[in-house]
């Protein structure tokens, strides 16, 4: 079927101003993505909230709205503060205590020297470049964990702005979700039962990512952080945030920390803090990670443990601390589709397989 000039030039336009729009809407895109993420997460409160206040939305939302700002924003507004606070505290220290460091590496270096087989091995090794290549190792790692802390948190101007706009969105989002949803739908190209399919994944793997995965992993950090607090580890909101990426990652777990200090502590001559460290630390993760948290999980995003790992890894380093979020439910669009594709073209990719196409 051939276009007319008239639908021609309507395509174009359709193009040209949707381009535009993108370019108008694309300092706000995180905004945007995390606001359908909290709407997401805050629906079924929502959906209560309007049921008690007998259908006003307007209430309903703003209520709702006290919820994120008491859950979400305060929290995090506080642990942030903490963690910029014990990260400058911690870069201080390190730095300070490079030269001690270059005394002790010089100690065990020629420790090791004494040793017959190994000492002739290490022998040859140059300890000046050792030395310097640990020492701008833990330079660019301290230095680069005070820099994503402190923009994630220290720039405060702009939080605020972005937190305002979230704020916005999500009212408006709550109130018109449903109807916006509906006109989506309707544009999109898709079957009815492809569209709720596509939708339902999404809101499935939201659900999974957030209260499965990174719920958990922030209760073990913060469960981790409060144990390093009690037992006067120094600075327990930083280890109790590298708990909780840990325990993101499948297999690893919170315990990758807690084990070696709890070794540490044992052989430093704390005796006590080590046991007990041991027993409600390693010893609770082991029985959560286990026991608990596969029985919450139940695999309920639908995707392999290993593609949800990598789909938020690398939804981290492309678009920040957005993307460990934004990257599984891309992922999820990215399965949804393609495995609809491969219903609708069922016939065809049959026949494909059993012929031989390369003769």
């Amino acid at each position: 079927m051939r276009l007319s000039l008239q639908e021609i030039f309507f395509f174009l336009i359709l193009i040209f101003t949707s381009i535009a729009f993108y370019k108008i809407i694309e300092p706000f895109l995180a905004d945007i993505f995390l606001t359908i993420v909290i709407a997401i997460l805050f629906n079924r409160p929502y959906k209560y909230l309007e049921n008690k206040t007998k259908g006003r939305k307007v209430l309903a939302s703003f209520i709702t709205l006290l919820l994120v700002i008491i859950i979400l924003a305060i929290p995090i507004s506080l642990i942030g503060m903490m963690l910029t606070t014990e990260i400058t505290d911690t870069y201080a220290i390190v730095k300070e205590g490079l030269p001690n460091l270059r005394i002790k590496i010089d100690k065990i270096y020629h420790s090791i020297l004494e040793v017959p087989i190994l000492g002739e091995r290490i022998g040859s090794t140059n300890l000046s470049e050792l030395q310097e290549s640990i020492n701008n190792s833990m330079q660019k790692i301290a230095q680069w964990i005070v820099e994503f802390v402190q923009a994630t948190f220290i720039n405060i101007g702009n939080i605020i702005i972005h937190f305002f706009i979230i704020l916005f969105l999500l009212y408006y989002t709550l109130i018109d979700g449903k109807s916006f949803l509906e006109k989506i739908q309707y544009l999109i190209p898709l079957s009815e039962k492809d569209e709720k399919e596509l939708f339902n994944k999404l809101k499935q793997v939201t659900d999974a990512i957030v209260f499965n995965t990174f719920m958990i992993a922030t209760i073990e950090g913060s469960y981790g952080a409060i144990l390093f607090a009690i037992l006067g580890i120094p600075s327990p909101v930083f280890w109790g945030l590298i708990m909780v990426v840990l325990s993101l990652i499948p297999i690893v777990g919170a315990n990758t920390v807690l084990f070696p200090t709890s070794i540490i502590l044992l052989v430093s001559g704390n005796i006590a803090s080590g046991i007990i460290l041991l027993i409600f630390g390693v010893g609770v993760i082991v029985i959560n990670q286990n026991i608990v948290r596969p029985r919450l999980d139940g695999n309920k995003s639908g995707m392999h443990p290993a593609i949800i790992f990598l789909a938020s890894m690398g939804g981290l380093i492309w678009m920040g601390v957005v993307g460990f979020i934004a990257g599984p439910m891309i992922t999820a669009v990215f399965v949804v589709i393609w495995n609809q594709f491969g219903v609708h073209y069922k016939e065809k990719l049959d026949i494909y397989s059993k012929e031989d196409v390369y003769r």
